[in-house]
C-alpha cells in the first residue's frame, strides 16, 4: 500500500473522529516535513497546529466540512516549520466509518507542492518584470518559428495588439526571412544559448522602418528551446552617432583652417590650403573657391582640392542673375550674402546646369558659403559631399566660420600690407624728423631714467657752448644750479609717475664756458614696445633774452598795464590767499562786475562750491612745483548766477628776492567751444561703438547700469520683452547660475568705466529651455570724462551653448553607467587636493571593485554584466551625499570622493551604507544575483599627499579586502 501512495502523494495521514492527527507517514523523500513537524502534530487538530495556515479557505469552513463528513480535495496549507523553511502542501481526505456505520475519524494523502508554489511564484515575477520593462521583449518558440508571449512594450513599439502578434513570426517583424532568422537561431542555440547582442532593422505595423539593438538568449524549457529577446529602439542613437561624426570632421577642419591661417603667406596659400584641409576629414569629397573675374564671364575657380577637379574646372558657374548658371549654389550664394545648400542635389532644380557632372562624379549634396568683406560679397566656397543631406543647420553653421576665418585672414593680410606702408613712411618720417632736428632753433634732447643725455641736437649743444661728445657725458645735476636740479628732478618725477607731458618754465643754465642763462624746457616720457618707461623727451629754449626783457617789462608798470588792456584774453593776478589783487577790463566783461566790484573778491566767490577745492589743488600745485599750469578747465560764475567754462593758466609770481607771492594768469571763454566738442565726441563715439559691435539688439544703461533704451527683437532671443529689462540692472534679472562673486567682478569692472565683451548669460524660459545670451557693453562718458553709462549689444548664443556642452559630457562622461569617466575623476581629484591644500580640509577616496563580476559575465552573458554595472552605478548615485562625487575608472572598478571628512566614525558609516547597497540581491536575465563589493578608503592628508599616493593607498587598502574577506571596507594602514 505504501508504495501505491508513494506514487501519487509525499505522505499518509490519519485522524480521530475529533479530526486530531493519530498518524503522519511520508511516503516520499520530497516531503520537506521534518521529524519535528510531524511529532508536534500528532494529537492536535490542523487549526490547533501551530504554523499551519489555510489557503483555500477558513478553518471555519474546514471544520464545517468535517462537520457533514464530507470528502474534500487538494486543499491548500501552508506550514512553517518543515526542513526547509516554510512548505506548501496539498492534503485530500475522506470520512472513515466502522463496521457499525459509526464516524471514527478522517484518512486521507498529502502532497508537498512546495516546489509548484515557488515556479509559479517566479513566473508571476517574471510576468510582471517583463511587463513593467521600457524595453520590448518577446519569446519564441524555435520549433514552430511564433511568438508565444510578450510584453506590452513590444506590442506599442510594433503597432499590433498582443493577440495579432501572437499569430505572427519574428520574420512579419524583422527585415530578415525566417531562414536567415531560424539559422541564427540554431547558431545560438548549439553554443549552449550562450546570449548575443546584434543590431539591426525592423519595421512597424504602419510599415515605419526603426534601427534596433537586440539581445537574445535560448534556454531549453521543458521538451523545446525558446528565444528570448529584448530589443531597444537606437534610431535617435545611431542618428546622433552619424551626426556627431560629421559635427566632429566639421570641427577638425575648423581647426585646420585655424592651422592654415597661422602660416599662409597670401590669398593664393590661403585658398588652396583651406580647400585641402575642408577634403581631409572625408566628410566632404570637394571643396573651391571661387571669385568674380572682370575679364571674364565666368566666376574664377582659383582652388580645389577633393575628387572630381578636373571636372568641377570645366563647368561653366556664374554670378550674373541674369544667367542660367547664376542661379545654383555659387550665384545664389554670392549674391544674397547667405549660404545656400541643396541636400538632394541630383533632384534639385537648381542644380540643372550640372546635374549630369554631378553624378558623374556621385556628389549627392552641395553647400555654397559667401566670403563677405566690408558688406560686398568677393568669393564663394563651395563644398560638395556624397551623402545626401549631409549639410544640416549645425552643419552649415560650422562652415560658416570657416567661411568668417578666410575673411578674417584676408582682412590680415591687407592689415599687414598698410602696416608695411606705414613701416616705410615712418621710416621716411624719421629722416625727415632728424633732419628737423638738426636744423630747429630750440634744443632737443632725449635723456635716460637718471637724467643723462643720450641724444641731443646742435642747437642744445650751442646753447650749452659745448661740444656734442662733452654734452653726452653730462647729467642734469651738471648743467644746472641746486635749485635748478630739484625744479627739474620734480618735474621729471611727475612726467615719470603720471604719464602726462609736463614743463618747467625756467631754470638757470651753467654753460661750459662759464657763462650762465636761463632756459625754459617741455618734456614727456619715453616707453618701449610694451609700454615700460626708458627716458624722456623734450625741447629746450635759451630765455636768457626774453627773460632780461621781462625784468624790463616789469620795471615799466604802465607800459604793462597798457598791454593788459590791450589784449581781449582776461588777465588776473592774485595774492597767496586767491583774493584778486590785478586784473584787465576783458576779466570785469567776462563776469559783467565793474573793476570797483570785482577786486577785492576771493576766488571763492566766483567759483561754484564744488569747484573751489579743485581751483585750490591747482594753485597748490604751481605753489608748491614752481612750475605754471595751461589748459585748466574751470566752471565759473558769472554775476547774474549764469556758469562759464572756462580755459585757463597759473603761474606762479616771485619778488626779488625769489618768495612766492601770488599768482598770475590767463583765462579764456570756451563755454560755446566745449559744449560743441561734447557734442561732437559724443555723436562720434556712439556711431564707433555701433560700428564696432554687431549682434541681434542694442542696449544702454544709465550712470547706475539701469537699462533705459532696449532695440531689437530682445524677446524672441531672450524669452524677456523689453519691458522686462527697462529700470533694472542685469544682476536684478533673472538669469541662472551667476555667483556673487561673478557679479561683484562685473560691477567692479563697471566701476572703473572698463570696456566688457561676451559676458555670457543664461536665461530659463518655460517654452523653449534654457537661453544662453552673449553681451558686451562699452562705456559713455560726458565731456568732462565721467561715466555717463554703457551701450552696447547682445546675442543669441544657445545653440553654440549647446553644442560645446553636448561635446563636454561626452568626453567626460562613461556611456554605460553615465557616471563621470577617468577624465573628469582624474580632474576632479586634482582640483579636490588643491582646495584641500588651500583651505586646510580633509576628504576620503573610497576605491570600489566588484566581487563575483565575472561569475555573472560567465553565467549570464556581458548584457548582464552591463545591467548589473548600470544598477550599481545608480545604487552608489543614490548612496551618497550630494556633495559627494562618484566616477566609474574601467571595468567593475569604482570610485568615490566623500567631502569633508570628520571623525573616521561618520567615514565607516558611508562606507558600510554603500557596501550593504551593492550587496542587495539583483535580478538579472530571470536569476536572483548576490553581488558584493570590496572598498579601500584612504584620506587626504593623512594617507596621502597627492593624487597618485590617494589611488594607490585606496586600491591597496581595497585589495587586503578582497583577498580576505570580500563584501567590505577597510581603511589604509601604512606597511
Amino acid at each position: 500500500m505504501n508504495s501505491l501512495i508513494a506514487l501519487c502523494a509525499d505522505a499518509y495521514w490519519e485522524q480521530d473522529a475529533e479530526c486530531r492527527f493519530t498518524l503522519i507517514q511520508c511516503t516520499s523523500t520530497r516531503s520537506g516535513l521534518g521529524v519535528d513537524a510531524i511529532q508536534s502534530a500528532l494529537g492536535k487538530a490542523p487549526w490547533d497546529i501551530a504554523g499551519i495556515t489555510h489557503e483555500s479557505a477558513t478553518w471555519k469552513d474546514w471544520q464545517d466540512c468535517f462537520a457533514r463528513r464530507q470528502p474534500f480535495r487538494d486543499a491548500e496549507w501552508s506550514w512553517q516549520g518543515g526542513t526547509t523553511g516554510t512548505c506548501f502542501l496539498k492534503l485530500s481526505g475522506e470520512p472513515v466509518f466502522d463496521d457499525a456505520g459509526l464516524f471514527i475519524g478522517y484518512r486521507g494523502v498529502m502532497h508537498d507542492a512546495t516546489i509548484e508554489k515557488q515556479r509559479e511564484t517566479e513566473l508571476r515575477r517574471f510576468r510582471t518584470a517583463i511587463d513593467v520593462s521600457g524595453d520590448p521583449i518577446v519569446i519564441v518558440d524555435r520549433e514552430t518559428m511564433r511568438f508565444i508571449d510578450m510584453n506590452d512594450t513590444a506590442c506599442k513599439l510594433t503597432g499590433y495588439a498582443r493577440d495579432e502578434l501572437l499569430g505572427m513570426g519574428p520574420e512579419d517583424v524583422l527585415l530578415a526571412d525566417r531562414q536567415t532568422i531560424a539559422a541564427d537561431y540554431d547558431e545560438m542555440i548549439a553554443a549552449g544559448g550562450i546570449g548575443r547582442t546584434t543590431e539591426g532593422r525592423a519595421r512597424n505595423r504602419a510599415g515605419e522602418l526603426f534601427l534596433f539593438e537586440i539581445q537574445r538568449k535560448a534556454i531549453r524549457f521543458e521538451d523545446r528551446w525558446i528565444v528570448i529577446s529584448i530589443g531597444r529602439d537606437i534610431t535617435r542613437r545611431k542618428h546622433a552617432e552619424r551626426a556627431a561624426v560629421r559635427l566632429g570632421q566639421m570641427y577638425a577642419a575648423i581647426s585646420g583652417t585655424n592651422e592654415v591661417i597661422l602660416h599662409a603667406q597670401n590669398p593664393e596659400e590661403l585658398y588652396q590650403q583651406v580647400c585641402e584641409v575642408a577634403v581631409r576629414g572625408g566628410q566632404i569629397v570637394n571643396a573651391s573657391i571661387l571669385l568674380p573675374d572682370t575679364d571674364a564671364e565666368w566666376a574664377k575657380l582659383v582652388a580645389v582640392a577633393g575628387i572630381g577637379a578636373d571636372t568641377l574646372r570645366a563647368l561653366h558657374i556664374s554670378f550674373d542673375e541674369n544667367r542660367p548658371e547664376g542661379h545654383g549654389l555659387v550665384g545664389t550664394a554670392f549674391r544674397s550674402q547667405k549660404a545656400c545648400v541643396i541636400n538632394d542635389f541630383l533632384n534639385d532644380p537648381r542644380s540643372g546646369p550640372w546635374r549630369e557632372a554631378a553624378g558623374k562624379e556621385q556628389a549627392a549634396a552641395g553647400a555654397a558659403l559667401p566670403l563677405v568683406r566690408k558688406g560686398q560679397s568677393v568669393g564663394v566656397l563651395l563644398l560638395y559631399s556624397r551623402h545626401r543631406d549631409a549639410f544640416d543647420d549645425e552643419i552649415v553653421q560650422l562652415l560658416e566660420r570657416i567661411a568668417q576665418d578666410i575673411v578674417f585672414t584676408l582682412d590680415n593680410f591687407e592689415r599687414e600690407t598698410e602696416r608695411q606702408k606705414a613701416i616705410d613712411a615712418l621710416r621716411a618720417s624719421e629722416e625727415k624728423y632728424r633732419s628737423i632736428l638738426e636744423n630747429m632753433n630750440d634744443g632737443y634732447f632725449e635723456v635716460d631714467l637718471q637724467g643723462n643725455y643720450a641724444v641731443v641736437n646742435d642747437a642744445l649743444c650751442h646753447m650749452h657752448r659745448a661740444s656734442k661728445e662733452d654734452l653726452l657725458r653730462q647729467n642734469y645735476r651738471d648743467y644746472t644750479d641746486a635749485q635748478g636740479a630739484a625744479s627739474l628732478y620734480r618735474v621729471f618725477n611727475a612726467v615719470f609717475r603720471s604719464g602726462q607731458p609736463g614743463e618747467l618754465a625756467e631754470y638757470r643754465l651753467l654753460r661750459q664756458d662759464g657763462t650762465t642763462g636761463i632756459a625754459q624746457a617741455s618734456t614727456q616720457l619715453i616707453a618701449d614696445a610694451g609700454g615700460q618707461p626708458v627716458g624722456f623727451r623734450g625741447i629746450c629754449r635759451d630765455i636768457t633774452a626774453r627773460y632780461q626783457a621781462e625784468e624790463a617789462l616789469r620795471a615799466s608798470e604802465e607800459k604793462y598795464r597798457s598791454i593788459l588792456e590791450s589784449i581781449e584774453e582776461a588777465y588776473y593776478e592774485v595774492d597767496l590767499t586767491g583774493t584778486l589783487l590785478l586784473c584787465n577790463d576783458a576779466f570785469c566783461r567776462m563776469f559783467g562786475y565793474t573793476m570797483d566790484e570785482i577786486l577785492g573778491l576771493n576766488y571763492s566767490q566766483y567759483h561754484k562750491p564744488e569747484e573751489v577745492a579743485y581751483v585750490f589743488t591747482n594753485f597748490n600745485d604751481v605753489f608748491r612745483t614752481g612750475i605754471p599750469k595751461k589748459g585748466i578747465d574751470w566752471v565759473l560764475l558769472h554775476k547774474n548766477g549764469a556758469t562759464l567754462l572756462c580755459e585757463g593758466s597759473v603761474q606762479l609770481i616771485r619778488n626779488d628776492k625769489g618768495e612766492p607771492v601770488g599768482f598770475r594768469g590767463m583765462l579764456r571763454d570756451v563755454t560755446a567751444r566745449r559744449e560743441m566738442e561734447a557734442a561732437l565726441r559724443a555723436s562720434e563715439e556712439r556711431f564707433r561703438d555701433l560700428t564696432e559691435l554687431s549682434s541681434d539688439w542694442y542696449w544702454e544703461q544709465d550712470n547706475r547700469y539701469r537699462f533705459v533704451q532696449i532695440n531689437g527683437d530682445v524677446l524672441a532671443k531672450t524669452g524677456m520683452a523689453a519691458e522686462d529689462y527697462l529700470g533694472k540692472t542685469l544682476w536684478e534679472l533673472p538669469f541662472d547660475h551667476v555667483s556673487m562673486e561673478q557679479w561683484l567682478e562685473h560691477q567692479s569692472q563697471l566701476a572703473e568705466g572698463r570696456p566688457f565683451y561676451e559676458l555670457v548669460l543664461k536665461t530659463q524660459t518655460t517654452e523653449a529651455g534654457p537661453r544662453y545670451l552673449s553681451i558686451s557693453g562699452l562705456p559713455i562718458r560726458d565731456g568732462d570724462g565721467r561715466l555717463a553709462g554703457y551701450r552696447g549689444t547682445g546675442k543669441d548664443i544657445t545653440e553654440r551653448k549647446l553644442a560645446e556642452e553636448r561635446i563636454r559630457h561626452l568626453a567626460s562622461h562613461d556611456i554605460l553607467t553615465g557616471l563621470p569617466n577617468r577624465m573628469m575623476f582624474n580632474q576632479m581629484l586634482s582640483h579636490q587636493v588643491q582646495q584641500a591644500r588651500r583651505y586646510g580640509r580633509k576628504f576620503a577616496l573610497m576605491f570600489i571593485d566588484l566581487d563575483h563580476f565575472k561569475a555573472v559575465n560567465d553565467t549570464s552573458g556581458h548584457d548582464a554584466g552591463d545591467v548589473l554595472l548600470k544598477e550599481t552605478a545608480k545604487r552608489l548615485s543614490e548612496n551618497v551625499r550630494a556633495s559627494d562625487f562618484v566616477a566609474r575608472l574601467a571595468g567593475d572598478e569604482f570610485v568615490v570622493i566623500i567631502q569633508e571628512v570628520g571623525d573616521p566614525e561618520q567615514l565607516s558609516a558611508i562606507a558600510r551604507k554603500i557596501v550593504a547597497a551593492v550587496r542587495t540581491p539583483v535580478m538579472l536575465a530571470g536569476r536572483v544575483h548576490y553581488v558584493t563589493a570590496s572598498a579601500g578608503l584612504c584620506v587626504f592628508p593623512d594617507d596621502g599627499q597627492d593624487e597618485d599616493a590617494l589611488l594607490k593607498h585606496a586600491d591597496a587598502a581595497m585589495y587586503a579586502v578582497k583577498h580576505s574577506t570580500k563584501d567590505d571596507f577597510r581603511f589604509y594602514l601604512p606597511g
